[in-house]
């Protein structure tokens, strides 16, 4: 069954989540991942979150895990938390 990583976030520092972008974004491919959406979120119902997010779709959940997990991917969490507010979700 097929998994996706939800992310929401705002970003903070554009350089910092250039950089991440552009080393996250091999490890994504390399785990069998690809974004299905990206951009600004439209609040619909409930408490209003971060304003941007986007969809990873992974083959299975073992996969998405296997990927956030990476040594790879790892090594851009000091960006990724320097450049943006976020929060990562799994499902499925």
């Amino acid at each position: 069954m097929a998994a996706f990583v939800v992310v929401e976030m705002e970003v903070k520092d554009p350089a910092a989540k250039d950089r991440y972008s552009k080393a996250a974004g091999p490890t994504i491919k390399e785990f069998g991942g690809e974004f299905v959406a990206a951009g600004a979120w439209t609040q619909l119902a409930g408490d209003p979150g971060l304003k941007n997010g986007g969809i990873i779709r992974f083959e299975s959940r073992e996969q998405a895990l296997a990927w956030y997990n990476s040594p790879s991917y790892q090594a851009a969490l000091a960006d990724r938390d320097a450049g943006m507010t976020c929060r990562f979700h799994l499902i499925g």
